[in-house]
C-alpha cells in the first residue's frame, strides 16, 4: 500500500512541473532584454492561472472512487471483491491523477502562449 501512496503522490507533484516554453519566431523579437522579461512574466502568470495540483488531487480522488466502484463490481464477478476494490482504486487513482496532470499542463501552455502572443510575439506552437 505504501507503493500506491508514493505513486499517487508522485503523480500529484508532477502537476507543478510545467516545463513548457513556447517557440517564438526570432523575427518577432526586437529586444532580447524585453523578450526575457516578458517570458518570465508570462510564465509566472501561467503558473498562477493553470489548474495546478488542487485539480490534480481532485481528479485523483474522483478517479480512485470510480475505480473502486468498478473494481468492486468486477471483483465480485471474478470472485474477489477485496482485490477488485484495491486494484480498481489504484488504477482509477492513477488514471485520474494522470488526467489532472495533463489538464494542468495544457492550461499552463495555453495561458503562456496567449500571454506571449498578447505582447506581440509570433508564437509558433
Amino acid at each position: 500500500m505504501k507503493k500506491v501512496f508514493f505513486l499517487l503522490a508522485f503523480v500529484t507533484l508532477l502537476a507543478g512541473c510545467q516545463t513548457y516554453n513556447p517557440v517564438v519566431d526570432p523575427r518577432s523579437v526586437s529586444n532580447d532584454d524585453a523578450y526575457y522579461r516578458d517570458q518570465a512574466e508570462c510564465k509566472a502568470i501561467a503558473q498562477q492561472g493553470a489548474p495546478g495540483w488542487k485539480n490534480t488531487a481532485k481528479d485523483t480522488v474522483v478517479g480512485g472512487a470510480v475505480g473502486t466502484g468498478t473494481g468492486a463490481l468486477l471483483g465480485t464477478i471474478a470472485g474477489s471483491t477485496v482485490s477488485g476494490l484495491a486494484y480498481g482504486a489504484v488504477i482509477g487513482g492513477l488514471a485520474g491523477g494522470a488526467k489532472g496532470v495533463y489538464d494542468s499542463e495544457k492550461g499552463f501552455e495555453q495561458i503562456y502562449r496567449n500571454c506571449m502572443a498578447g505582447r506581440g510575439y509570433n508564437v509558433l506552437n
